[in-house]
């Protein structure tokens, strides 16, 4: 059993302290736990100093002498300075606590973060006791959720509780509802001990009633106005980021990254950025009531302008990556010069939740990949609660190159927290991530090996492309794999032919494992970690390629199934750039030109996907319905914003369209491109999915909507 170091502040105790330390010895050496004391004494005018050093020659006790401010609770915080122990405990030296109780409160100090001695009767004046129980009641249980004996003077608890506490909190007899709230705020939870509270044999109270009544009162308040500040948890070994985690808000997140929360979602909105939007929403109302035509026209002329930009800058995107497609190739010839003697061990993260249907699929997949298997580190990652995937693939016959790795139980229950979890324990050189429904480029190990021996060091992530193996099992498959031609084949290497941010896929990125972990991995309070992982990488200093691989998965067949996944998606990006624009201007600072590129890849696209089905309406009803709205449409439109908005709607849709079919023939899924002039109702559908992200952002930011995988291998599936 750990040692434990008893805290006595005294100040002028001299008739009880023999008999309590005897008391503490005896409870502590019958349960067979080890202590020490450590008295401080705040400048006695009796003969509790000579008594404490009487004691020494037949006790552990170490003897202080005030250096600090006077009061109980500075004593307390000038004796943790002097113990290692990580278990303190402190003791009012009147001799009314009972000493006994002390090893039944150590016992309990496993499962929380403080435990208190409850007093059951309380020994003073009736206004003493209806004082104190009033404090307990308004102060602690209501204003601050303390629902426990706070003002007990005996108590045990963490030392590292004492690091969470701020000096101006603590005052000469207020350090009990500071080391209370610290629990709380830490994510412990409060332990109780009933005991009986003695009658004070020797001497007399030190403490008035109103003085410290004030001080709890005033400190109470202040804990509660004081924003809660997030509590790192440090990794178990400095040498990697295991166990590693925050505690924000009374709850303990760990996540396995070191990963600071300025840099992670983990706070949807800043202070910052709620003024701003409150601003903007107080100018738009003001506006709308002293000006509704001239505030609406603003509104709209914004709008148009950023559309025509996107539209430029898209046009712009397409000819960079169509006239010199940048992507990383390797020749047949070079792949088969490689020897197997002279690779590295390569990792592969499977991150799986009730997917046990899929991972035959999956192993057959990684079979085939063209890397020698005895350099093969694939990690099959389970959460701890997948109860019945955990026990199908122990009826599996796995290959010797595929590990089982339970990820223990913790929140955020995130694919990048689990991500994180298996990054500590790879051992490869370097580190992809594939789905479980994944079917990868046979040679794609071999060709990021290569890519990264081509390219130069800032180049830090190798992204495969990705598309489907079912694009034609319906006409949501068919929207999807022409989406997905369009963004990988065109867009993201139109952004790599700029050198600028390039959002990441879920899936298919490779890592050196080294440059993975300085980047401290991914953020698991993101729900679309890749995205946000991309642009961290940017603006870090350093770049993605595009290799010229293929990973095949599969297109979400079922509607609502995809609303889901489309949800979880966009909301993530929206997470993504609230994060990076929490100080825009020093972003747009240290990124030039790319703070706009990133404003039109990820900001942009997401104000379009939310507002285009209102100007879908109005476009309807200026055409079907002029008689009735024709008029005041045109009159949200001067001149120049009307040409800008003609030109987005005839020339921007158009070319929209002629993207996806250049995406689809790219790929060579030439049979899609007859669907490509019905894609404005998947934008729409788009559009319904970006309501519900944006509600979830609010309400439940960090909920992982879970997406069913191995729709096309049930028979009869249906898509609603």
């Amino acid at each position: 059993m750990q040692p434990i170091a008893i805290i006595l502040p005294v100040f002028n105790e001299e008739g009880s302290l023999a008999s309590l330390v005897a008391h503490i010895d005896k409870a502590l050496k019958r349960a067979h736990i080890p202590y020490s004391i450590i008295a401080v004494d705040d400048h006695s005018t009796d003969k509790s100093l000579s008594i404490l050093n009487t004691l020494r020659d037949s006790y552990p006790i170490q003897v202080l002498t005030k250096k600090g401010k006077p009061g109980k609770a500075y004593s307390v915080l000038e004796a943790a300075k002097h113990t290692k122990s990580d278990i303190l405990c402190m003791i009012d030296a009147d001799g009314q606590y009972p000493p006994e109780v002390i090893p039944e409160m150590v016992a309990k100090i496993a499962d929380h973060g403080v435990v208190v001695a409850n007093r059951k009767n309380y020994n003073g004046s009736f206004i003493r006791k209806i004082g104190s129980r009033s404090l307990a009641f308004f102060f602690g249980r209501l204003l601050l959720g303390i629902h426990c004996d706070m003002q007990s003077g005996l108590k045990v608890f963490h030392k590292s509780l004492l690091n969470f506490i701020q000096p101006k909190d603590i005052g000469p007899w207020a350090l009990d509802l500071p080391l209370l709230h610290a629990a709380l705020e830490m994510g412990y939870t409060i332990g109780e001990v009933d005991v009986v509270y003695q009658k004070r044999e020797h001497g007399t109270s030190k403490l008035s009633f109103t003085s410290p009544t004030l001080q709890i009162a005033k400190g109470a308040v202040k804990l509660k106005l004081t924003p809660s500040r997030p509590h790192y948890i440090q990794p178990v070994e400095p040498s990697n980021m295991l166990g590693a985690g925050v505690i924000h808000k009374r709850q303990r997140f760990i996540t396995h990254t070191t990963l600071h929360d300025k840099h992670s979602a983990m706070k949807t909105f800043t202070s910052g950025q709620k003024v701003f939007i409150a601003s903007i929403a107080t100018i738009i109302v003001a506006g709308l009531l002293l000006n509704a035509l001239l505030t609406v026209q603003i509104i709209v002329g914004i709008l148009s302008l950023v559309y025509f930009i996107d539209v430029i800058f898209n046009f712009f995107l397409i000819l960079k990556s169509l006239h010199s497609p940048p992507e990383i190739t390797a020749t047949p010839e070079e792949l088969s010069a490689l020897q197997d003697n002279e690779l590295p061990i390569y990792s592969i993260l499977c991150p799986l939740y009730k997917e046990a249907h899929v991972l035959p699929h999956f192993l057959k997949a990684i079979d085939k990949i063209e890397w020698p298997k005895e350099k093969l580190d694939v990690l099959l990652l389970f959460e701890e609660d997948d109860t019945a995937s955990i026990d199908a693939v122990k009826h599996m016959k796995l290959p010797a190159y595929v590990r089982t790795i339970i990820v223990p139980h913790s929140m955020p229950k995130t694919k990048p927290k689990a991500c994180n979890y298996g990054l500590s324990l790879a051992k490869g050189e370097y580190v992809v991530i594939y789905d479980a429904e994944d079917q990868p480029d046979p040679f794609q190990l071999k060709k990021a090996y290569l890519g990264f021996h081509k390219v130069g060091p800032q180049v830090r992530c190798l992204q495969a492309k990705l598309n489907y193996y079912n694009p034609h099992q319906n006409w949501l498959t068919r929207f999807f794999t022409a989406e997905y031609s369009l963004w990988f084949d065109v867009i993201l290497t139109g952004l790599q032919s700029i050198e600028t941010t390039i959002p990441l896929g879920g899936t298919s990125n490779h890592f050196r494992t080294t440059d993975l972990l300085e980047i401290e991995g991914w953020d698991p309070f993101n729900v679309t970690e890749d995205c946000d992982l991309g642009v961290r990488l940017f603006k870090k200093g350093y770049k993605t390629a595009i290799i010229d691989s293929t990973t095949l998965e599969e297109a979400n067949s079922n509607l609502k199934n995809w609303i889901r996944q489309r949800s979880r998606w966009i909301k993530g990006y929206m997470q993504t750039y609230l994060i990076h624009m929490r100080d825009p201007v020093e972003f747009a600072k240290e990124q030039g030109i790319h703070a706009v590129f990133f404003q039109l890849t990820v900001g942009g696209k997401l104000a379009f996907i939310l507002i285009n089905p209102f100007l879908w309406l109005m476009t309807i009803l200026y055409f079907a319905y002029n008689p009735y709205f024709g008029a005041t449409i045109e009159s949200l439109y001067p001149s120049a914003v009307f040409y800008m908005a003609v030109t987005s709607l005839v020339f921007g849709n158009f070319m929209y369209i002629y993207y996806y079919m250049i995406g689809c023939a790219k790929r060579g899924h030439w049979t899609l491109i007859k669907w490509i002039y019905l894609v404005p109702l998947y934008w729409l559908m788009v559009s319904i999915a970006a309501l519900m992200a944006l509600y979830q952002l609010i309400v439940k930011p960090h909920y992982w909507e879970k997406t069913n995988h191995g729709l096309h291998i049930k028979k009869n599936a249906a898509f609603l």
